[in-house]
């Protein structure tokens, strides 16, 4: 498969099946990921858990309608200590992984997480709410934890299949929807059909969702059925830091503690962690940002 299916713009499509309760969405990060990787540099299998987590971020925003922001965020004991992948609801995302040393090349997805927690996190801008998910991180695989997830917080049988590498980040989600109400033979035609369909997602294989576009892919899951594909969203790479969250954050540490640093090192440098670029703050920008005038703090970054 030329390169250029896998780098060409991010999109995300929704399908459904016809006559039948269930729902699905395949993302295809394109761009968005080889911008993103830009900014940071990983092993390769750090690298594969950082792509599959955003592709999953994707998916996840996608099966909700809200106005905010869905942070995927997992910690355990392996050698990955924190993870975040994080995407609006218009699909921007942005991502960050922390490793205290290089792990091997072999190393698997026990290996990398340990025994940790997966929380997925929902903030909405329209109602200033904020929903909190965590489940056990389980399974040999993210896409485990995450079906561990649905089945735990939205009670929606769920299955995924994701997959990156430095040349690409695709996923697709399945999922069943209740049933309207129908006779016993029914149900058990529909409840075969799912299995049908899960097996087709557990086998579908790597390099098809890697390499395959989305209608080769949705055709080795449901050859047999009538699938809808709608148009494509577009999904793309956007880091939201900018002066004002880092000086709502300078602004919270407090103006002893900034001048301390100042006596120290000549100047406050902050990095975000997301994109990489750098501020930096010296004996006149940190009073300016505590004087009266200065208005009110802006958000602190997340």
């Amino acid at each position: 498969m030329a390169e250029g299916v896998r780098s060409g713009p991010g999109e995300l499509r929704r399908f459904v099946l016809e006559d039948r309760p269930v729902r699905g969405h395949w993302v295809r990060l394109g761009e968005a990921w080889h911008e993103l990787r830009g900014h940071q540099a990983h092993p390769p299998v750090i690298e594969a858990l950082l792509g599959e987590a955003l592709t999953a971020s994707v998916l996840l925003a996608a099966t909700l309608k809200f106005q905010g922001t869905l942070t995927l965020q997992f910690a355990g004991s392996g050698q990955v200590g924190l993870l975040v992948a994080q995407c609006t609801h218009d699909f921007r995302i942005r991502g960050v992984a922390r490793v205290d040393a290089p792990p091997p090349p072999e190393a698997g997805f026990r290996d990398l997480v340990g025994d940790g927690r997966l929380t997925v996190t929902i903030e909405s801008e329209e109602r200033a709410t904020r929903y909190q998910g965590i489940v056990p991180l389980e399974g040999s695989s993210l896409a485990a934890s995450l079906e561990s997830y649905f089945e735990t917080s939205e009670q929606l049988p769920t299955r995924l299949a994701l997959a990156a590498d430095a040349s690409g980040a695709t996923g697709l989600l399945l999922q069943k929807l209740p049933a309207p109400a129908s006779g016993e033979a029914a149900g058990a035609e529909a409840q075969r059909i799912w299995e049908d369909l899960e097996a087709g997602v557990l086998l579908l294989p790597r390099a098809m969702l890697l390499e395959g576009g989305v209608d080769a892919t949705l055709h080795s899951v449901f050859a047999t059925h009538d699938c809808r594909l709608f148009g494509a969203q577009p999904v793309r790479f956007e880091c939201r830091c900018g002066d004002g969250r880092i000086e709502g954050m300078l602004r919270a540490l407090g103006i002893e503690e900034l001048r301390a640093v100042l006596a120290e090192q000549g100047a406050v440098s902050v990095t975000c962690e997301f994109c990489q670029r750098r501020y930096r703050y010296d004996a006149i920008d940190v009073e300016r940002l505590f004087r009266s005038d200065a208005g009110p703090a802006p958000p602190t970054l997340n």
